[in-house]
């Protein structure tokens, strides 16, 4: 019988960190990056936090070895803070997301074709804020935040671009 890793006391890591292949090689999200005018020099993972349930939720605990002296902690945390609550907002279940579905269901889903829902319209939001936070906050100071819808909803990855600290 096997057992999940709470119940075994194990601590399961939130971050990693992958650098780009020794012998020159490129993996395909390097070279996705490359052809996005970014040369990577490292990267860290944010995995999702199931601890909530299976919502959309990433964890919030900050990276010191990887990201340490590059950003303040409070920055990175209020920046993964405010992705959460953008897809808890999506996700809300409300008299909008209500009207969404009967006005889909009346009109055999044609409405989605002339307007969108209240998910897509939350989902642009996010990709506008992640947008201005690489503009505003990360690009400064050699760092770049791929959207999560990029990864699937899987990670939130933050390339390191530069290897020069602030």
């Amino acid at each position: 019988m096997s057992r999940l890793p709470q119940e075994m006391g194990s601590i399961q890591h939130h971050t990693s960190v992958r650098m780009p292949n020794a012998g020159g090689g490129v993996d395909s999200s390097a070279a996705a990056n490359s052809a996005n005018g970014i040369n990577t020099v490292a990267r860290v993972v944010v995995e999702r936090d199931y601890r909530g349930g299976i919502g959309i939720r990433f964890m919030t605990d900050f990276p010191q070895q990887e990201l340490g002296g590059r950003i303040d902690p409070a920055v990175f945390v209020d920046t993964i803070k405010d992705i959460n609550t953008m897809f808890e907002e999506a996700e809300e279940f409300d008299c909008t997301t209500f009207c969404e579905s009967c006005l889909g269901y009346l009109t055999a889903n044609l409405i989605y074709l002339c307007t969108d829902t209240k998910y897509d319209k939350c989902l642009k939001k996010l990709t506008r804020f992640v947008e201005e936070q690489n503009q505003r906050v990360y690009m400064p100071r050699g760092l770049h935040i791929t959207n999560p819808l990029e990864r699937g909803l899987r990670c939130i990855e933050i390339v390191i671009v530069s290897d020069v600290r602030s």
